[in-house]
């Protein structure tokens, strides 16, 4: 077997996207795995690793943590995401009750009438933030009521949420205001569950409904509820940030696409894959693993990095091109195998709707000035995104 090859690297230097893609093809030059001296993990960096990691919850196990932080991974024993077969499998089942396809269409028309009007008030102002006036407003507009959340608390979610995929990565100077952050998220989600404060027939009162049936055990409810709306927000923000700068970057394929309206598919896949919200989660090797032509030891720690395998030159051709009518289907945006998203369906139809809603009323996005990353050790995203929405003539 080979020697894992070794680098000075540092993953977490900087947030900028244009650095961040020339670290994984360096990365990816390197080998399918290759250690990061700091902090020290195995990252995974090409597109058949990475699927292979996903595939395989036996050798590679999330019950131990999918961050950084031994303390974060800590404090997140019990969610969904931090656990293994058998419970994920309950948990998910619980989880995912009211995100399943049938109960999803039913919502589909609410969506696109909410995403049309959002973008409808949006267009009329001229000048945005396409961040928190589209963005993240979408998810907030459409989330908290299908959730089943009360009123209470909703000018809040969107900033306890924002934190936690940055909690995932190494301590930062963040991370004390990040856990605060994510506390008070902690404390709402016990106290909708001790008050039962969630609609009936909403994923959040399923949750409640299940632990009646002894299906999961009470004490869980707070932990499930945070698996629900933690992640709901912010990487569907993330995405449609990334959706108006790269259109807005390529005057030519919106135009096209305006043409071609039946692509918008295929357009959510190829930006899913070129602009990865969530950079990568880890794993532990529960023992000693091949991959990749190299032995990942028992214990170790593995960094697997959804962002470089979706830019993988061997897997996709003209890789770093943006190319709205590739519709790659297996990109690898949402995870893979047991662990790929709960919620993917939702952020699916919140996608293709504010899209759609665009394709209808607006000819030109243009940058009204220079877009502004977030900093985030885990997720690729937009802190400011100024912007001109230039209507159609048919608007």
């Amino acid at each position: 077997m080979a020697v894992v090859p070794m680098t000075e690297i540092d993953m977490f230097a900087t947030s900028d996207r244009r650095t961040r893609c020339e670290q994984y093809r360096r990365l990816r030059e390197l080998g399918g795995v290759v250690r990061l001296r700091d902090p020290d993990v195995y990252a995974v960096t090409r597109y058949d690793e990475v699927k292979a990691v996903l595939a395989d919850h036996d050798a590679f196990v999330s019950g131990e943590g999918v961050g950084f932080d031994p303390e974060v991974n800590r404090l997140m024993r019990g969610v969904t995401l931090v656990s293994d077969p058998p419970e994920h499998d309950v948990l998910r089942c619980v989880v995912g009750a009211g995100l399943r396809p049938g109960t999803l269409r039913a919502r589909g028309e609410e969506i696109s009438r909410k995403a049309r009007d959002l973008v409808g008030e949006v267009v009329a102002k001229g000048e945005i933030d396409g961040v928190t006036e589209l963005a993240q407003a979408l998810p907030m507009l459409i989330i908290p009521d299908y959730l089943g959340l009360p009123e209470r608390n909703r000018e809040h979610l969107y900033a306890w949420g924002q934190v936690g995929n940055d909690l995932l990565g190494p301590v930062s100077e963040r991370t004390a205001h990040n856990m605060e952050m994510t506390g008070r998220l902690f404390a709402f989600a016990h106290e909708l569950a001790a008050n039962r404060e969630l609609a009936p027939g909403s994923p959040g009162a399923a949750v409640l409904e299940a632990a009646g049936r002894g299906v999961v055990a009470e004490e869980k409810c707070p932990l499930l509820l945070v698996d629900l709306i933690g992640p709901s927000l912010e990487t569907t923000a993330a995405a449609i940030g990334h959706l108006l700068v790269l259109f807005a970057e390529r005057p030519g394929q919106w135009e096209a696409l305006r043409a071609e309206p039946g692509l918008v598919a295929s357009t959510v896949n190829e930006l899913l894959r070129f602009e990865t919200p969530v950079r990568g989660l880890t794993r532990v090797a529960a023992c000693d693993v091949e991959l990749g032509g190299v032995t990942v030891p028992q214990g170790a720690r593995i960094w697997a990095l959804f962002a470089s395998a979706n830019r993988d030159e061997r897997k996709w051709e003209r890789a770093d091109e943006f190319d709205f009518r590739r519709n790659p289907l297996d990109h690898l945006g949402f995870g893979h195998g047991r662990h790929h998203c709960v919620g993917q369906g939702v952020a699916r139809l919140e996608l293709h709707a504010v899209v759609h809603a665009l394709l209808d009323s607006v000819e030109r996005i243009e940058l009204a000035g220079d877009p502004v990353i977030a900093e985030n050790t885990i997720l690729n995203t937009y802190a400011e995104v100024p912007l001109r929405l230039v209507p159609s003539k048919a608007a």
